[in-house]
């Protein structure tokens, strides 16, 4: 039947019928260009409850009609994109919840750029940080963060799933007042708890006939024959035998060696301050005497950008560095293949020290402090943690890690697999680069990292095996100090001594490294830090452990 067929047979009743309910529409306000609350003036997505799908117990879509919420986040360094609605997970997911984020986005993941956003009484609805396990509770206590408990408990299926099965997450994002003020990135595969560890050009160790390091000597003479050597093979002392971008990662590689961490740990029970040890005098003699015999990067407190660090490793100058699978081992193998005959990267245990201490120290806990904080000004509050909610869903875990089925990677016997120009980009990106075109990638957001995520990009990098699982035996979880979260008291205590404490101890600690302050007026440190109150901040730190311990 014919479209003028069917109009003939409309009945005059009908019609008068339609007409009056199209008045009745018309009075309602329900044009569909009409903006709406959000202040959105583009058509609406309407989508009716036959819709419906349950995704773990969530029902998509959120919103029967297109929603608009607000999202702060840092762009990352290896997104090439200008917001992340680029990235075609978050186009499905948009499409698979009708709701549309805004992305506010900052250059860079910089603490003044975060503190300028907190303090501008202008909150998105989410907030992503890097460091919500130190101060999530400070600004949920101060009234800017909504607390989420009793939002995940009734909305939330996927995540309360997850915190049920695992009660230790649950501790660690719970604060003391006993609210949940943000959503973490977790890993529930403890073989992918390990973060950076120590890298060590391989062919250059076995090029000198040497063997792989296993204590600081060992490590001072390997470093010390790559100078001397000539082990790059170009007639020039030119080779920068350990790089780094900062102290930090120096310190993570040696200072547990001396028994010792740069930052607060715990040895028997007692939380302790790594340059308030005396211990630590040792640490920075051995740093000192690398430096001083151009053993370290000598412009180190200058070369801080992964670029620089890039640069001298594939320029055949660096020996060794402690950095990360994908981005650092993985990276730099992809970017020398069919450049350099004989590159090669090997994993290195962490290193014995003079006393028998030896520990691996980057390695996280199963709730980062990476995640997600919700606005407590949002209007939208059962939105928005549907919306977190599907980050944890098995559907949005594969968005967050994978991407967009037949765009970034295909299933295969039912796992997803990353398409070829993911993993081997020919447009000279490396992997990483060219899967965060994608997605968001599974260990930087809210979401749960899928160690399939993490094994495939190491693969496709030239690791056969996994160099994580070298670092299981070597890691203390009882002398890392735990994600403690403090009471308002506490917090204000640590927070005001501790910005002055941390600036103190980078320039004396830089300084002695580089030999403008003496290493043997080390005294002088400890009674500076016993002036600037740390054994206050001590106390604090022993407060908020022993509670978290449930002591």
């Amino acid at each position: 039947m014919n479209a003028e067929r069917r109009r003939s047979k409309i009945n005059p009743i009908l019609a008068i019928l339609l007409v009056f309910v199209l008045v009745l529409s018309a009075c309602s306000g329900g044009k569909a260009n009409e903006p709406n609350k959000e202040g959105n003036s583009e058509p609406e997505n309407n989508q009716s409850s036959a819709d419906k799908r349950d995704v773990g117990g969530l029902q998509l879509p959120i919103s029967d009609k297109k929603l608009d919420l607000s999202l702060w986040s840092p762009s990352g360094g290896n997104f090439r994109g200008k917001d992340f609605n680029e990235k075609l997970s978050f186009q499905k997911m948009e499409e698979n919840t009708n709701v549309h984020i805004n992305f506010q986005h900052a250059t860079e993941a910089s603490a003044e750029a975060f503190s300028l956003l907190m303090s501008s009484g202008q909150l998105p609805d989410m907030i992503f940080h890097e460091a919500w396990d130190k101060e999530a509770s400070k600004y949920g206590l101060q009234g800017a963060l909504l607390p989420l408990e009793d939002l995940i408990d009734q909305h939330a299926p996927n995540i309360k799933k997850i915190l049920d099965e695992h009660p230790d997450i649950r501790g660690q994002i719970t604060s003391p007042d006993g609210h949940i003020f943000y959503l973490p990135n977790m890993v529930l595969e403890s073989d992918e708890l390990t973060q950076m560890f120590p890298q060590v050009r391989q062919d250059w160790v076995e090029k000198l006939g040497l063997e792989m390091p296993e204590t600081v000597d060992d490590w001072y003479n390997m470093l010390k024959a790559f100078r001397e050597q000539d082990v790059n093979g170009n007639s020039k002392q030119d080779e920068i035998p350990l790089v780094t971008v900062s102290v930090k990662n120096v310190m993570m590689l040696f200072a547990p060696a001396y028994g010792v961490e740069y930052d607060f740990f715990v040895e028997d029970g007692k939380v302790k301050y790594g340059p308030y040890d005396p211990r630590f005098k040792e640490v920075i003699a051995f740093l000192n005497k690398l430096y001083e015999e151009k053993l370290l990067d000598t412009n180190y407190l200058v070369d801080t950008t992964f670029q620089s660090l890039t640069e001298k490793v594939t320029t055949d100058l660096a020996g060794a560095w402690f950095g990360w699978s994908g981005s650092y081992m993985g990276n730099f193998t992809t970017l020398m293949e069919g450049k350099h005959d004989t590159f090669k990267i090997a994993p290195v245990i962490p290193p014995k020290g003079p006393n028998g201490d030896q520990r691996h120290v980057s390695f996280r806990w199963p709730a980062a402090g990476i995640g997600l904080a919700v606005s407590a000004k949002t209007k939208h509050p059962e939105e928005v943690i549907k919306w977190l909610d599907y980050q944890y869903s098995e559907e949005g875990i594969i968005l967050n890690n994978f991407g967009v089925e037949g765009k970034s990677y295909d299933l295969v016997n039912g796992d997803p697999i990353y398409k070829k120009e993911v993993t081997h980009p020919e447009d000279g990106l490396t992997n990483t680069q060219a899967l965060l075109n994608h997605t968001v990638g599974g260990g930087s957001w809210a979401t749960v990292a899928d160690p399939r995520y993490a094994e495939q990009i190491r693969q496709a990098n030239g690791q056969t095996e996994n160099p994580l699982e070298l670092y299981g035996k070597y890691i203390d979880f009882d002398s890392k100090l735990p994600p403690i979260q403090f009471t308002t008291e506490e917090n204000d205590v640590v927070v005001s001594a501790m910005a002055d404490i941390t600036t103190y101890v980078d320039e004396t600690i830089n300084g002695m490294i580089m030999g403008r302050i003496p290493v043997d007026s080390y005294d002088n440190v400890i009674g500076q830090l016993q002036k600037m109150q740390i054994e206050k901040v001590l106390e604090k730190y022993q407060s908020a452990y022993d509670r978290f311990k449930g002591k």
